[in-house]
């Protein structure tokens, strides 16, 4: 695996930013986008060098890895615009449903598991999900503190991009299957700033 990554991360508000400029600071090369990506300078000069804004579409064919950070309600809207884009391709989702904010969508994803709706939305790539549960302002300040991140994938593609992608961010990786992967959301047993030992005492590993 090359030793820089670039990762395009679309959604770039405090989450899909806080991971991105930690990401550049480990060296890797980040593209921001949004719907607005003029609106992204201050975010990218913030960043630093390595970082750059473009639009979602410039994203998801410029990264080796595509970042999820947006509203579960947007993945319908997405699925179609990146039809086709995004296979083969890793996807590293720390979108979360919520049945109340996201309606129809949130819930259905939350009934049959929110790995399967991913999948179901984006067709063909290695998935990843993980920092579902910990709020942008944790993940400033606990990364690099040997905190834990539950990190749910299957393939051995997913697993060893996603694990490298939580270690980089300053978090040690615990491996999980996606059929696992509600409980890694917000109120489930995984949420929060927690350790290794907690995650797996939790989770039962």
């Amino acid at each position: 695996m090359a030793d820089t990554l670039k990762i395009a991360v679309i959604g770039a508000g405090n989450v899909g930013g806080t991971l991105g400029t930690l990401w550049v600071k480990a060296g890797h090369e980040v593209m921001f986008s949004s719907r607005h990506p003029e609106q992204l300078q201050t975010l990218v000069e913030a960043a630093g060098p390595k970082a750059r804004a473009g639009s979602v579409s410039d994203a998801a064919a410029w990264g080796d890895v595509i970042v999820l950070s947006v509203p579960y309600g947007a993945m319908p809207v997405l699925s179609e615009q990146l039809k086709g884009q995004l296979a083969g391709k890793v996807v590293f989702s720390t979108s979360n449903p919520f049945s109340g904010r996201d309606g129809e969508v949130g819930r259905t994803a939350l009934d049959q598991g929110v790995a399967l709706a991913d999948q179901q939305y984006l067709p063909g790539v290695h998935l990843v999900r993980a920092f579902n549960a910990i709020g942008a302002a944790s993940m400033k300040s606990q990364s690099g503190t040997g905190k834990a991140i539950a990190t749910f994938a299957d393939d051995a593609q997913a697993r060893e991009t996603g694990a490298r992608l939580v270690r980089d961010a300053g978090f040690v990786p615990v491996l999980l299957p996606l059929s696992r992967a509600n409980e890694g959301l917000p109120g489930g047993p995984a949420s929060g700033v927690l350790s290794e030992a907690q995650i797996r005492q939790k989770l039962g590993l």
